[in-house]
């Protein structure tokens, strides 16, 4: 006979395994959207540009790179809006 004890461990045990699972899904999920994401922004700059930005935000350090476009990008959303 199993005791409650032994019942409790089984259901903990089989929820840790279920969550496992859970999150090995949900990473791949999160790899294949970021897969897409990459090939549809990729299709709208054109291959040899998207490697070109690549190239020079590895130069001057990926950091470095996104806050310089973030601060261009801001800033022509801003010059728009006020046009």
């Amino acid at each position: 006979m199993v005791s409650k004890v032994e019942r409790e461990q089984a259901a903990i045990a089989a929820a840790e395994n279920d969550l496992a699972e859970r999150k090995k899904r949900l990473a791949e999920l999160k790899k294949e959207e970021a897969e897409k994401e990459l090939s549809k922004l990729t299709k709208k700059v054109g291959q040899e540009r998207a490697i070109r930005l690549l190239e020079l935000a590895v130069k001057v350090k990926p950091k470095v790179a996104i806050e310089a476009l973030e601060k261009v990008a801001t800033g022509a959303q801003g010059g728009a809006a006020n046009a």
